[in-house]
């Protein structure tokens, strides 16, 4: 059957699938979910508490559904990237934004939870860079893998991102060092590597599919 694709910004209507692109973005070709193993929440819980924050629509962070675009083959979702321009009307970091929204959200305990694993966390913490295209959670359903659909909608980001700030100099995307095909993804969009993040502590791989990230830029 011939397929025909068309992207198109997400909108209320998709919080279910942005949920399930936000899951299965964070497993990252592995079993865990960082906003699970982090928080102690589990992860028939989890995609209600996205969907939760989505319905907020707090605009400049990755939990905004307005981060995200769309594309659909006859009418039906099966590709997704969020992307944003980091404080572009001087709006507060997208860390804060985040945090903001995970406190307002989450139980508390989670939170607690969280506090007390922070250390686990140092060496991997990535700051974004103001005023720079932010690409996260990019994701297409497996049966429509390898054909290239994420490269379109980093494309289509691009393209949105120099419409809305026609002085923007930079993209960048943050990748777990072991993911090598979203690695590949994005050197074939021009993307280079900039600077390896690695912790030390053990206990990561309990809770990150890996101990080190990358962070990957584009000189637009």
């Amino acid at each position: 059957m011939e397929e025909e694709y068309s992207i198109r910004k997400a909108t209320l209507n998709d919080t279910d699938f942005l949920a399930e692109v936000i899951i299965g973005a964070e497993k990252s070709n592995s079993e865990k979910i960082s906003l699970c193993t982090l928080f102690n929440i589990a992860s028939d819980k989890i995609k209600d508490l996205i969907i939760s924050m989505l319905n907020e629509e707090i605009e400049g962070c990755e939990f905004s559904i307005s981060s995200f675009l769309i594309l659909e083959n006859k009418g039906e979702p099966v590709a997704a990237v969020g992307g944003w321009v980091e404080e572009m009307n001087d709006e507060p970091p997208s860390s804060v934004l985040r945090s903001n929204l995970i406190g307002f959200t989450f139980p508390k305990e989670s939170i607690l939870t969280l506090r007390s694993k922070a250390t686990i966390l140092d060496g991997l913490k990535i700051g974004r860079e103001k005023l720079s295209l932010q690409i996260e959670y990019v994701y297409v359903r497996e049966a429509y893998r390898n054909k290239k659909l994420a490269d379109l909608l980093i494309q289509e980001h691009l393209k949105k991102a120099l419409t809305e700030y026609p002085l923007l100099k930079k993209a960048q995307v943050q990748v777990f060092k072991n993911n090598l095909n979203a690695i590949k993804l994005y050197e074939r969009n021009g993307f280079n590597i900039s600077k390896i993040f690695r912790s030390e502590n053990i206990e990561i791989f309990e809770h990150l599919p890996y101990n080190e990230k990358i962070l990957m830029e584009k000189i637009i």
